[in-house]
Order: C-alpha cells, then structure tokens, then sequence
C-alpha cells in the first residue's frame, strides 16, 4: 500500500482485548474522491475499525494516518474527518437546527455562515422542513437523519490543513428505503466532489452500487477486497455470509446484483 500525505491510511491495525482479537492486522487505504465500503456478518469487526480510525479506540499494533500523519490535535482533526457513529443519543430539547449547529463547533466561521451551512447541510439530507422541530420529539429515521447534517456541516468547508474524509457507521439502519439511496447518493456527491467516505453498511446491493471498492470482514481480518464486481462474487458471498446467491449484472448500473436463491 502507497501511503499518501492526502489520504486516510490504516496501517496493520490489530485490536486484541482480554485475549480475543477484534481486528487483525487491517490495512485500509480510503482517497479523496472515492466510496469505500465495509462490509462483513455481525462481530466481524467493523465498528471497531471505525473507532480505530477515529481514534475512539488506540489499536494495540498498527497505526492510522489522516493526511500523513497520527497526531493530529483533537481540534484540527475535527475540521478534517466527520464520524457519524451507529447510534447517536441526544435527550436535551434542542430544535434541530441547534443540534446540527453543534457540528460547527470546531469551525471558525462566524455565526450567520454557521446556519447557512446548517441549512445547506440539513437540505442535503432532506431534512430542512425539520429545521424548527424539537429534536425529541422525531423519529429515529429522522434523528439519524438530523445527526448525518450535523457531521457534514462540520466538515462542509475545505480545509488548509488537508483533504477531508466522512466516516458512517451503517447510516442507512434506521431508514425507509427512499431515504437509504438518499443517504448513499449524499455520500456518493461528496466523494464526488473530492471528499473520501468510508460507509460501513449491511445491504450487498446498496454497497455495490455506490461504492468504488469494497473491503469485507470477517472475524476480525480482510476477507475480500477489491471493486464491487471483484470482491462481490457467488463463491466469497457464500463463505463469508453463509448465503446461496446469484450474482447477476445490475440492468440499469452495471454493478453486481446479488439474488438470494
């Protein structure tokens, strides 16, 4: 793996607790421009890479380099890599607009740029009908929602410090499937408009078709990596996932399209 001072780079990362192994020896490489989805069964390792990356969890080997270096201050990492994790908790009475506004906090713009972002962020999101409602008082579909415009607004400017990467941890798990493509395409413009994205999903399907490539985990260890058509075929879905699938072409995308036998 070429390591570059504009990437994000996981680099032999382990993580071992009381004797079991929760990630084993991972190198991932996510560059700007580009959808990078995880996938793999339930305790496979997912989350904790994404703690990893964040910095919520120090592996016990490896290291993690944002932009070419792992000691970033909490401060500018902030401005450089957004993380929305699986589950968000929140029980004050903030209007939404309040809860997205927290994501400026580490920003230096001033407060009327700050709610033009938070406005801009939450139509990303389709969410700015929301704007004025009391954060309680939603659905979790539409809090997950509120929380993925909080972490764009937080790196919605381009930064001097160096490229910017948003980390979702299955974004899509609590909504209707209007809203998943809505999620997936969001990330898809970003990384189309220079910022790196890792998406840590569940749905073979959604992940073939937004993503540039995929990395698969299981028990801790890469199991298959590579673009979509590479690393999703009938053989590695079987091992990995203990499903019978076929895999055909997407008529419209030109993706893989797994079937369920």
């Amino acid at each position: 793996m070429s390591v570059s001072n504009q990437s994000l780079n996981v680099l032999n990362a382990s993580v071992h607790i009381d004797g079991k192994t929760l990630l084993d020896d991972v190198s991932i490489q996510v560059n700007p421009g580009e959808v990078v989805t995880v996938l793999g069964p339930n305790g496979a390792g997912k989350s904790t890479l994404l703690k990893v990356i964040s910095g919520e969890r120090k592996p016990t080997t490896g290291e993690v380099l944002l932009n070419g270096r792992s000691d970033w201050p909490l401060s500018q990492q902030a401005l450089m890599m957004g993380v929305l994790p699986q589950s968000s908790s929140l029980s004050f009475p903030f209007t939404v607009e309040e809860v997205v506004l927290l994501g400026r906090i580490p920003c230096t713009s001033d407060h009327q740029e700050n709610l033009d972002i938070v406005s801009k962020a939450l139509k990303e999101v389709d969410g700015f009908h929301l704007k004025d409602r009391q954060y309680t008082t939603l659905s979790g579909g539409e809090k997950q929602r509120v929380h993925m415009a909080r972490v764009l607004s937080q790196i919605w400017t381009e930064s001097e410090l160096g490229k910017r990467y948003l980390l979702l941890d299955e974004p899509t798990s609590a909504l209707d499937p209007a809203h998943q493509q809505l999620t997936l395409k969001m990330a898809r413009k970003q990384a189309d408009q220079g910022m790196g994205v890792l998406v840590i999903l569940h749905d073979l399907n959604l992940a073939a078709r937004y993503s540039d490539r995929l990395v698969i985990l299981k028990e801790g260890a890469i199991a298959a990596q590579g673009t979509p058509a590479e690393a999703l075929t009938r053989e590695t879905v079987d091992a990995i996932f203990d499903i019978d699938v076929t895999i055909a072409e997407h008529p419209v995308y030109q993706c893989p399209l797994v079937i369920n036998n």
